[in-house]
């Protein structure tokens, strides 16, 4: 039976990095599969971007199509082996926020747990602040809150549509992370009673 934990969170929330520690931690052998990476390589083989960061910009329709594809993609994979996908719920763009995962991406992917990742949006911000590899858009705590807000309440529609169970875990600066890594840990290992 396929089983698909959606792990998001907007940028600067930790979400890659308590994902990588709560993997070397769980009992369930799942793949790490991360949906932006996906559709990254399908829009570099059509020379569609250069970098990553570039695919927001990239017209509605072209970003839908990269979605749907790496969403079949994903679906194959769940059929051999229980997936971690490590997406976003929602997606900056210059046209407003797009869905990180439509109603058709949905239906196909049909998680089982949906995962946000949030912190304050001071510590999302100061994280932005200090990640040098990433072309990020800046925005104030405000426009932050807002995105996060989002986020929630794109999880409520996607599980409404795959009957997933949402999950927040909240990563903070101060020991945050340990709790919020173990938080995923236990989600995770529900996976090793229902993927048996």
């Amino acid at each position: 039976m396929p089983f698909v934990v959606i792990i998001t969170g907007i940028p600067g929330v930790g979400k890659s990095t308590i994902t990588k520690l709560a993997l070397q931690r769980t009992r369930a052998k799942f793949k790490l599969i991360n949906f932006g990476d996906l559709m990254f390589e399908e829009a570099l083989k059509l020379k569609l971007v250069k970098h990553r960061d570039e695919m927001r910009k990239l017209p509605l329709e072209v970003q839908r199509e990269l979605q749907m594809n790496a969403a079949k993609k994903i679906a194959e994979m769940a059929k051999n082996y229980p997936i971690l996908l490590d997406t976003h719920a929602t997606i900056k763009t210059p046209h407003g926020y797009l869905l990180g995962l439509p109603y058709e991406v949905i239906k196909i992917l049909n998680p089982n747990f949906i995962v946000i990742i949030e912190a304050t949006p001071s510590e999302i911000l100061g994280r932005r602040l200090r990640d040098l590899k990433r072309d990020r858009d800046v925005e104030t705590e405000e426009q932050i809150q807002r995105h996060q807000d989002l986020n929630r309440a794109a999880a409520i529609t996607y599980a409404m549509h795959s009957n997933a169970l949402i999950k927040i875990i909240e990563n903070h600066e101060d020991k945050g992370l340990e709790e919020a890594v173990n938080e995923l840990v236990k989600i995770l290992d529900l996976a090793v009673k229902e993927y048996a």
